[in-house]
């Protein structure tokens, strides 16, 4: 927590007249006013909506856990920070083409629209084969599905499809998620008055 909403608690709780000058008085208080920014942050990643990164994956990552020091509200999600403040995003990467792990597999056209990786798209029946472009050496994953065999002779392969790009690394834009600023103080403020109603 910022160190001038630290104050902020401070002055709060002195205006009210209560005294945390017990440690188990400052912990209780720490541990309400924690999960309150924690609840923040869950209803802020379920307002994301998706179909699991959000919903699921970063909301259930959220916690509120007390320490000898404090208390600390965050998320155990690997993405979670990287969603908060963007930032570049380089290989090792995972995936059909990805040669000893030097790009990263970008989805595009059917692989972007049902949200697929590699392994999905293989799943889906879809044989990958990397492609270079001459012109500038750009790198993609393409996909091809055998069509059903007819009577006589083989099955044909579907038409070629972009399903991937490969990149050694990208920019990502921050897509704010977690409470700060007003956001966190006025969820600060709730866990305090909440806290302050169990001393009534």
């Amino acid at each position: 927590m910022p160190r001038n909403d630290a104050y902020d608690i401070a002055a709060r709780i002195e205006a009210a007249g209560v005294s945390l000058t017990s440690p188990q008085a400052t912990g209780d208080m720490l541990e309400i006013v924690g999960e309150e920014v924690a609840r923040k942050a869950r209803r802020n990643a379920r307002g994301k909506g998706g179909r699991r990164f959000w919903v699921q994956d970063i909301l259930d990552s959220i916690h509120s856990e007390s320490t000898s020091g404090g208390q600390i509200v965050g998320s155990t999600h690997v993405a979670a920070a990287h969603k908060q403040f963007g930032g570049e995003i380089s290989a090792p990467g995972k995936g059909e083409g990805a040669l000893r792990r030097q790009f990263l597999t970008i989805p595009a056209g059917k692989a972007r629209e049902n949200r697929w990786d590699t392994d999905k798209a293989k799943a889906a029946g879809y044989k990958l084969f990397r492609v270079k472009r001459k012109s500038d050496g750009a790198l993609f994953l393409f996909g091809s599905r055998e069509t059903a065999k007819p009577k006589k002779g083989k099955g044909k392969g579907s038409p070629a499809e972009l399903l991937f790009t490969l990149k050694k690394s990208v920019f990502q834009k921050a897509d704010p998620w977690f409470p700060m600023g007003k956001e966190l103080e006025e969820a600060v403020g709730k866990g305090i008055d909440l806290y302050l109603k169990t001393l009534e």
